[in-house]
């Protein structure tokens, strides 16, 4: 088979939160998506007779270059009222999950773009930021795990090519 070298996507993406964009992105933006299966046995086969899909997780993972107090505040799930003007304040009395709509946009074949827009999104992974170094940038890692969405088929997102 030919490779079409048309179809190979080599790309930076961008992602908005919310529909605000985070500014730089360091390393791409990854899409994950794992399946559980469960595993049927028969007593006349020595084998696995079936396996029937069973769970599905997916989830979204970048590192923002802009330490904004928006993107921190994001990225630490604290509310927007934990933010004002150039002050943030982390930590509550009564944590709550934050969920947020993300949108990807990145090339696509054909040298195209391709938007994917998550429909809903929380911050899943435990917070860890570099507050000074001469080496490095003070980074923002950040993984979002995405919800089934029953307003869109229990979808976690869709993608468009243009």
């Amino acid at each position: 088979m030919a490779v079409t070298t048309a179809n190979i996507v080599v790309g930076a993406a961008t992602l908005s939160i919310a529909g605000v964009d985070v500014g730089g992105l360091q390393g791409g933006v990854t899409f994950k998506k794992t399946t559980t299966f469960v595993d049927i046995d028969a007593d006349q086969l020595a084998g696995i007779a079936a396996k029937i899909a069973s769970f599905e997780i997916a989830s979204i993972s970048t590192t923002m270059l802009e330490a904004t107090i928006t993107n921190m505040r994001r990225a630490m799930n604290e509310a927007a009222s934990q933010a004002s003007g150039s002050h943030l304040t982390i930590g509550s009395a009564a944590p709550a999950t934050q969920e947020y709509a993300l949108t990807v946009v990145a090339k696509a074949p054909n040298s195209g773009t391709r938007t994917w827009t998550f429909h809903r999104a929380i911050m899943s992974a435990d917070f860890e930021h570099m507050i000074g170094s001469r080496e490095s940038a003070s980074v923002i890692p950040v993984t979002f795990e995405l919800l089934k969405d029953p307003s869109n088929n229990n979808n976690f997102c869709t993608f468009v090519d243009t």
